[in-house]
Formats: C-alpha cells, structure tokens, sequence
C-alpha cells in the first residue's frame, strides 16, 4: 500500500500538484488537468473515505494511491502505520 502525505490542501476540493505525482494521482482516480488555476491537480472534494470528513483549505490529508482513498490526517495515519505493521514501508 503507498500512502503519500501533503501537507496543506489548496482548496475544499483539490490540491494544486506538481509533473512528479500526477502517476500516482492518475493510478488513484484523482488526476484533474483541467483547471484554470492549475495545471495537474489531486482531486479530494468527496472527503475522507474513512469518516467522510472534508478536506479543508490548510488540512494535512493521505493519498491512498492503491485503493484511491483520500484520508483524513487522524486516518491517513492509521493506514500509513497499518502499512508499516505489515512490513511495506512508505
């Protein structure tokens, strides 16, 4: 499982992101490239897949690039230590 962590999101609904993560955001369902404000973006307007909770302007939020979740900083940190546990580093 690969678990990426940002550190800010840009907005309610996505997160500007740079040539280097659009595999992984693509891999996940959440490649945008038609914004206006920016040219790759995460897409994460439908909350945490865990809890449902949105993704704020600011908040610290996980990519789960494997199953396309995107996680809450609380729950995006269980997966990442529950990953670690079962020896995939991330």
């Amino acid at each position: 499982m690969t678990t990426i962590r940002f550190e800010a999101a840009d907005a309610a609904d996505y997160t500007a992101i740079g040539e280097g993560l659009t595999r992984p955001a693509r891999a996940a369902g959440r490649l945008a490239t038609d914004r206006a404000d920016a040219k790759y973006a995460l897409v994460h307007g439908d909350g945490c897949g865990v809890c449902g909770r949105a993704i704020e302007p600011g908040d610290a939020f996980y990519l789960d690039v494997d199953s396309g979740d995107v996680l809450c900083e609380d729950h995006g940190r269980e997966r990442r230590a529950d990953g670690e546990r079962d020896g995939r580093a991330e």
